[in-house]
Order: C-alpha cells, then structure tokens, then sequence
C-alpha cells in the first residue's frame, strides 16, 4: 500500500502545540460520533433521561454531510501535522465517569440536601439507603472495568 505524501512542509510543533490541537480536534472529533448518531436516527433512552430525535430528513442529511467536510479537514490535520490518533478503552471510560457519578450520588442523601434548604424528616429514611445502594453500584460498575479483559473489542463510531 502506498503511504499518502503530504503536499504540506513539515511543520516543526512543540509537543505543547501537538497535543493541545490533538486535544481540540478530539473534542471535536467525539461530539461528531454523537451528532453522527442523531443524523442516522439513534437516540438514547432510559428511566430519567431521554433524547427526542427532531431532525428533519434534510437536516439530516446536511448534518451528515457537514460532518464528513469537518472530519476531511481534521484527517488533513492529523495527517499533515502528524498528529496521533488518542484510542480510548471504553472500559476506561466508564471507570472515569462512574467516579464522577459516584462522587454526585454521595450528595444524594438527607445530609448532603440539607445545602438547598431544610431537608423533610420523613426523607431520609426513603432516600438515604437509595442512594448507598447507587453508590455502591456505581463502585462495584467501576471495579467491573478497572481491569481490562482481554477481549476488549476496538470499536470506534463512523
């Protein structure tokens, strides 16, 4: 297979410059894979939380390909600037946001509403073990990932 040449001079980047333009473009790069997934009609849903899709077929499609323009241009970046691509298990994933999760279940107690006012006496006794069980769920979903299997599938969004 013949390597693509670039038609750029190469760019001498300090590693600050490369990583916060890698940076940028992942940012980028992740809140395409989401939009992507609104335009082909995939929504989620759960108990609390759930997306409505509102797009219009043409919206759809423009977004589509308004999305492959932006990620021509950051392949060009990534090429030309020799940028490296961050793959990201989602094993680690999970692990990160179930310890910000964990950490926001641990207010949802009587205690840690007392700061948005007098918490109901009648409260904490429902609400209380709730949340220890949620937040021991959340751990015990963080403890599942903190060791990778080795079956762990490399599956990135179109």
């Amino acid at each position: 297979m013949q390597m693509k040449t670039s038609t750029v001079p190469l760019i001498d980047l300090s590693e600050n410059h490369r990583r916060s333009i890698s940076i940028t473009l992942q940012l980028v790069d992740k809140a395409l894979c989401e939009w992507n997934d609104w335009a082909n009609g995939h929504v989620q849903s759960g108990v609390m939380y759930s997306q409505r899709d509102t797009f219009s077929e043409e919206q759809k499609n423009e977004l589509r390909n308004r999305i492959a323009k932006i990620r021509q241009l950051m392949v060009r970046l990534r090429d030309d600037l020799q940028l490296t691509v961050n793959v990201v298990a989602t094993s680690q994933l999970i692990v990160g946001q179930a310890a910000v999760l964990w950490e926001m279940l641990t207010d949802l107690s009587s205690i840690g509403l007392k700061g948005y006012g007098k918490v109901p006496d009648d409260l904490a006794p429902y609400l209380d073990p709730i949340g220890e069980i949620l937040c021991d769920e959340m751990n015990a979903i963080a403890r599942l990932f903190s060791q990778p299997s080795s079956g762990e599938a490399d599956r990135s969004c179109p």
